[in-house]
């Protein structure tokens, strides 16, 4: 009886003690190829805080739907603690104060690990609403083995016109297609505007009568009228690339190791094309916030382990890259086994913002360019000017 007792007095003092009580984080990402990165790094922070646990929401299917999720939450009070988003929606997340300023946990001295201007990437209006955590650039996926049957004797490609004509030799082979430009919403678009010296935004509109976008849509359009680029959803060309019926795949470097682990022939990464003087490339990938200011210190812990030595575990695990100075290294030996890892770090001197649109409609403005896009993709249309011009309407008259 008195042994009864001693331990339910020990259990209500545990569990009436709020010092030894656990803090939960609740945390919500987007894709589940990011799923073994997640559980790797709540082990680890979870070994180093054994007075906080880490609570996953299910993963949203892209970065669109997870920031739509998020403008549901606000509605009803249900926000996370701590949220992985995209940069591009990142503005519209602090117009509707979902994403919380964190000037007071990012010193001086704390910047000094990371690359220069990563926190550019997070400053709107001299707030800083987040920590970059998984860093992307677009790049080009070949299958050797098929470039090399096509008799392909030259360098990997470095326009777009020496893509189309690697893409059309492998055309040739039996059962093979060339190419595939795997767009999961408009990042690889802007890619193509970006690089070719254009931006989104020209006076707080779209104007795709400049001579950026109208060479981005004549690109789209070459993908079907050159190249003859199979009219499939983006997962059956991955599975066709995995299966080495596909020569070229345009996409993250994101995918890099969960490609490694699908494929059974030669892998080689190449740069993104066409690249002008005066061209960049938006970061694709993730940037960690607050989301809710319940426990807020535990939350700011976590993302802080998240995304300092921690971090090299996000090219292992999936071929984003880090922005943190120790954690990449750490990763030297890794990169020197590994050279396809190497590739979109080599054009990291062309990184910008991944721009966005603005006001409430700024999801339904990004998935119209990409309608539209999708329609020389496809081969639904051979006319890109009027294409880029039935877009241009339609987006501006969803902007504010």
């Amino acid at each position: 009886m008195k042994k009864f007792v001693l331990m339910f007095i020990m259990l209500f003092f545990v569990v009436s003690n709020p010092l030894l009580a656990k803090t939960e984080i609740v945390v919500s990402y987007a894709y589940t190829w990011f799923n073994d990165l997640h559980k790797k790094l709540k082990e680890e922070f979870e070994k180093e805080n054994s007075d906080i646990t880490i609570k996953f929401v299910a993963p949203a299917q892209n970065y669109e739907e997870q920031s739509a999720r998020l403008l549901r939450q606000k509605v009803i009070n249900k926000l996370p603690d701590v949220s992985f988003n995209s940069y591009s929606y990142l503005p519209i997340l602090v117009s509707k104060n979902i994403a919380q300023p964190i000037n007071d946990y990012i010193t001086d001295v704390y910047k000094m690990e990371f690359s220069a201007n990563t926190f550019n990437l997070t400053t709107i209006n001299k707030n800083i609403y987040g920590i970059p955590f998984a860093n992307s650039l677009p790049v080009v996926y070949y299958n050797m083995d098929l470039v090399k049957k096509a008799q392909w004797n030259k360098d990997l490609p470095k326009t777009w016109e020496e893509v189309f004509e690697l893409a059309k030799k492998i055309n040739t082979l039996q059962g093979k297609s060339g190419v595939y430009f795997a767009e999961t919403d408009t990042w690889l678009i802007l890619a193509l505007a970006l690089e070719n010296g254009g931006k989104l935004l020209y006076d707080n509109k779209v104007d795709f009568s400049q001579a950026a976008w109208q060479e981005t849509f004549k690109i789209l359009s070459e993908f079907h009228t050159k190249a003859k680029m199979p009219s499939i959803k983006r997962t059956e060309a991955i599975t066709s690339f995995y299966a080495g019926n596909l020569g070229i795949l345009i996409q993250t470097s994101a995918a890099l190791t969960m490609t490694n682990k699908s494929i059974n022939f030669p892998l080689q990464l190449g740069v993104f094309p066409g690249v002008k003087d005066n061209g960049k490339l938006p970061v694709g990938g993730s940037v960690v916030m607050l989301t809710s200011d319940k426990n807020k210190e535990a939350a700011m812990k976590y993302i802080k382990f998240v995304t300092g030595n921690a971090s090299k575990y996000i090219p292992q695990y999936t071929g984003y890259m880090t922005s943190n100075i120790k954690a990449n290294q750490d990763l030297k030996d890794f990169f020197t086994k590994n050279p396809n890892y190497t590739i979109a770090p080599s054009q990291m001197n062309l990184i910008d913002v991944w721009p966005s649109f603005p006001g409430n409609n700024a999801l339904k403005a990004t998935n119209t360019l990409w309608i539209n896009a999708e329609k020389l993709l496809m081969g639904e249309s051979i006319d890109y000017k009027a294409v880029a011009k039935k877009a241009n309407d339609e987006i501006n008259k969803l902007l504010p």
